[in-house]
């Protein structure tokens, strides 16, 4: 079983990973969580509601030889787009593999290796949506993630796409109405 979760910053990825992997972890499976060494705000998997577990931190799947039966990767858009390979090796082994990121940068883009798990097709996509930090619309339909520097003004290109809230950016999550492509 394969599920991947996607959406734009403070939509609940974390927490639904979270929810999505604990019942192995009750059914006493080896559930193995990994965490991609670019997140430098923390150390293992957090949410924003505070729930947190160990894991291993990497710069790509190659590195995992540890023995599981399920994997739990958060935070995928930070690695490598090969690392899907390990992915579909582990779907082939009948792994249980649960994954978590954000699907598309501050620009619009889709990020390569969550393209690249798409085109596996997952057993179960789980599209997160968050409220509107400008808006607060409460329909949810926030699907887009806009960054912003340290004065509010909008960072539409220049930047990774894998740029660390370390307290430099800011990163609000948009619906489509108020997502921008240029300054107004």
């Amino acid at each position: 079983m394969f599920t991947l979760i996607t959406g734009p910053m403070k939509s609940g990825k974390s927490a639904e990973f979270l929810a999505q992997t604990q019942p192995f972890e009750h059914a006493n499976k080896d559930v193995l969580f990994i965490h991609p060494d670019k997140n430098t705000r923390e150390e293992g998997i957090k949410s924003r509601l505070g729930i947190e577990v160990a894991a291993i931190t990497v710069g790509s799947l190659k590195e995992v030889n540890q023995p599981f039966d399920v994997i739990g990767v958060d935070e995928i858009h930070m690695l490598p787009e090969d690392d899907a390979d390990m992915i579909e090796q582990w779907r082939r082994q009948e792994k249980h593999i649960v994954i978590s990121g954000l699907d598309i940068d501050y620009r619009r883009q889709m990020f390569p290796i969550v393209r690249r798990l798409l085109e596996l097709k997952p057993d179960k996509h789980i599209e997160m949506t968050a409220f509107c930090d400008v808006c607060h619309d409460d329909s949810r339909n926030a699907q887009f993630t806009q960054m912003l520097d340290l004065n509010g003004n909008l960072v539409l290109g220049g930047l990774d796409s894998i740029t660390i809230d370390d307290g430099g950016v800011e990163y609000q999550a948009r619906c489509f109405d108020c997502y921008k492509t240029e300054e107004e």
